[in-house]
């Protein structure tokens, strides 16, 4: 087994290319990321070019500056443009694909409970709404394999199972599902699948309409980096007849693309400089990209481990990692900190240490993120700090 870290995809200082503070150490790109200062520049290019002329670019130009930017995703994300339309984040995506839904009272959705909370709290707000029931499947930690997920999802499906939502990667465990396996077997019992790929894009090669799902929604201003506000919401061939954006506008019952693309006047920008974003990667190689990144997770969870001689969370081989890795934090210093949060504002107010502290059923762990600036040598500063704190 290979215990070195991935080397540079190229000679040089690769944070250079975004715009980081490098005072402080950035361990947290999955939450927010950084744009790079070029994929920047084109945002601000076209922002400047509907300001200049902004009804002929609003009005007259953007369904066509739409569709090209839609076709280069959709061909990223391996889905049919025609059904594909932009949000501005994954929660918005998902909260329109569940009220597009025809529920009924007493209609049960199954999350695990690695869930991320804003989908946690989407279905809170639909449960006092129109009395649906929804339950947190456990998978404790360690997971040996994504047989873990499949097992619980399965054993958990009622007769009144409507829908099963599931994180494509898990935000507080950085783990993959297995959700192409778990869409072939919902499938055969007639439950719909929603996906929450918030992390998929640009972490690892992927293939929605493959996956078999009836819905996916995604960021791009994660892991492709590009700016702030760009995301997707897409459908399987059925369900995208019946798919809205949350925003009702004047192009209401014209087709998916056609309400997506506008949902009243906003910052389109982000969506217009979504094909730079992946250009910009595209000069790496795409397969390069990813392979560094999830060998740099890989590196990250064997040696916060050994350094803090913590059990590791997911198997060693990085088999079910992406760009993140998760990793315990010490019992001496949980018990230094009266909650997780005094320990991820300590890191960051006294050792400029930026990355989430996650309590986990009561143990907590820290979750590293690794792009192409993310060095051993940050990696190395996060675990010298938290021995020092025990």
């Amino acid at each position: 087994m290979d215990l070195r870290p991935p080397e540079p995809l190229i000679p040089g200082d690769l944070g250079a290319l975004f715009p980081l503070d490098r005072s402080y150490t950035f361990l947290n790109h999955g939450s927010f990321g950084s744009v790079p200062h070029e994929v920047s520049a084109r945002q601000q290019q076209i922002r400047l070019e509907i300001e200049a002329r902004p009804i002929e670019m609003l009005a007259r130009r953007m369904d066509g500056l739409l569709g090209d930017a839609r076709t280069s995703v959709a061909r990223f994300v391996g889905v049919d443009p025609a059904r594909l339309g932009f949000v501005t984040n994954a929660t918005e995506g998902v909260n329109a694909i569940l009220r597009s839904m025809r529920w009924e009272r007493g209609d049960e959705v199954i999350v695990l409970d690695h869930v991320y909370n804003a989908m946690r709290q989407s279905l809170r707000r639909l449960e006092g709404e129109f009395g649906i029931r929804f339950r947190e499947v456990r998978v404790p930690l360690p997971v040996a394999s994504g047989a873990d997920f499949t097992r619980e999802i399965i054993n958990a499906l009622t007769a009144r199972t409507r829908l099963v939502l599931l994180d494509h990667i898990t935000s507080p465990t950085a783990i993959v599902v297995p959700v192409a396996e778990i869409a072939a077997l919902l499938r055969s019992r007639d439950i719909f699948l929603l996906v929450d790929g918030a992390h998929a894009p640009g972490s690892i090669e992927l293939a929605i309409d493959a996956i078999g799902c009836d819905a996916y929604t995604a960021n791009l201003h994660k892991w492709c980096c590009a700016p702030k506000g760009c995301a997707i919401a897409t459908a399987s061939p059925a369900f995208a007849q019946r798919l809205h954006p949350l925003a009702t506008s004047h192009r209401f019952g014209e087709g998916l693309v056609r309400e997506f693309d506008w949902q009243g006047t906003r910052d389109m920008t982000p969506w217009l400089t979504a094909p730079a974003a992946i250009q910009f990667f595209e000069r790496f190689g795409w397969d390069r990209v990813r392979r560094h990144n999830h060998g740099m997770a890989v590196w990250t969870q064997r040696h916060l481990c050994t350094r803090w001689d913590v059990a590791p969370l997911t198997p060693l081989d990085g088999s079910l990692l992406a760009a993140m890795a998760v990793a315990s934090v010490p019992g001496a210093v949980q018990r230094r900190f009266s909650s997780e949060a005094a320990l991820q504002a300590h890191l960051y107010d006294a050792h400029r240490i930026e990355l989430p502290v996650i309590d986990w059923h009561g143990k907590w762990h820290v979750r590293v993120s690794c792009h192409l600036h993310t060095t051993p040598e940050l990696v190395e500063r996060l675990a010298e700090v938290v021995l020092g704190l025990v």
